[in-house]
């Protein structure tokens, strides 16, 4: 820790496994211990296909981390191309490779990271990706919340609650409004997302804070990255680490 209640996390999101870049995960997990952080919050799409060798990957990324970690799942983290999969069970997979949640939550000392399960398995329009949250995980989310009064709080979902301008033509995760008055109430002191391939920081209360693609080669023309996050009294601080040539290094600091 690098002071009372404050917390060093590596923001990782959009892996791919499956899709990925094989000579940029041992740099990356040098990279992360080199920064000396307190925890690694991954969100989502660990894989492309969600198929059970990719699973695999992924597993063994997470058994390789230096520190304790929370993930969640991302829109391709269920089947897609198998839709009685993916309507009756789109979790299992998941559950038999990943953990037996998807909403993890990792105590530190006078912080939480919480995960938020922002995926859906159809949508009422075209952008079966887009995501949401259900009144009911919202509600369960609150009390969550609730029970960690007192620690500072941040949040891990997969698809962003609030899109930065030059998103405005994604759609947006259906309840995102709801859920991000719930965080307000909280006090949530930031949520990490990914899903758009873009590192960014977008303001407002809560923050939300968006890591690049860390390992596939679906970078959307941006160098994959990371977000090294500190939270702290004074508020949000990310700073973007980058890869060149194999090699990971600071970017840019954005203050959210």
């Amino acid at each position: 820790m690098t002071a009372a209640g404050a917390i060093r996390i590596a923001h990782l999101s959009d892996l791919h496994f499956g899709a990925h870049l094989p000579a940029l995960i041992a740099p990356l997990i040098d990279d992360i211990v080199a920064m000396q952080v307190d925890a690694v919050a991954i969100s989502g799409d660990l894989t492309q296909h969600a198929d059970p060798v990719e699973f695999r990957q992924a597993a063994d990324f997470l058994a390789a981390l230096p520190v304790p970690y929370v993930a969640v799942p991302g829109n391709h983290d269920i089947p897609g191309a198998n839709l009685l999969e993916r309507m009756t069970d789109p979790r299992g997979r998941w559950r038999r490779h990943v953990a037996a949640v998807t909403e993890p939550m990792l105590l530190l000392p006078g912080a939480a990271l919480v995960g938020l399960d922002t995926v859906r398995r159809v949508q009422p329009h075209l952008d079966w990706s887009a995501g949401g949250i259900s009144t009911g995980r919202r509600l369960r989310l609150e009390m969550r919340l609730r029970a960690l009064a007192g620690r500072r709080l941040v949040v891990v979902a997969h698809h962003p609650l609030r899109h930065p301008a030059w998103g405005a033509g994604r759609a947006s995760p259906l309840g995102a409004g709801a859920a991000l008055a719930t965080l307000r109430q909280a006090g949530v002191a930031a949520v990490l997302s990914g899903h758009l391939h873009r590192a960014d920081v977008v303001g407002g209360s809560p923050p939300i804070v968006l890591a690049g693609s860390s390992l596939s080669h679906r970078t959307k023309g941006e160098p994959n990255s990371w977000m090294l996050v500190q939270v702290d009294a004074a508020g949000v601080r990310a700073l973007r680490r980058v890869a060149y040539d194999g090699a990971w290094q600071a970017a840019e600091t954005v203050v959210g």
